[in-house]
């Protein structure tokens, strides 16, 4: 998941954004998201972008 995340800056298909917190994404683990939630916000205005892993919430 990080290197598909890094390689995107964060916008990698099938997350979503918080809508209070637009930087702040949501990525399904595994199929379907069966696994759990992964929780991640996109610094892309830093230099260099980078993204921080926030939370992981494993069902």
């Amino acid at each position: 998941m990080t290197v598909q995340v890094n390689e995107t800056r964060g916008m990698v298909p099938g997350s979503t954004a918080s809508v209070k917190w637009p930087r702040q994404r949501r990525m399904p683990l595994g199929r379907d998201g069966m696994l759990g939630v992964a929780e991640y916000v996109v610094i892309a205005d830093a230099d260099p972008p980078y993204i921080v892993l926030t939370r992981l919430q494993p069902y």
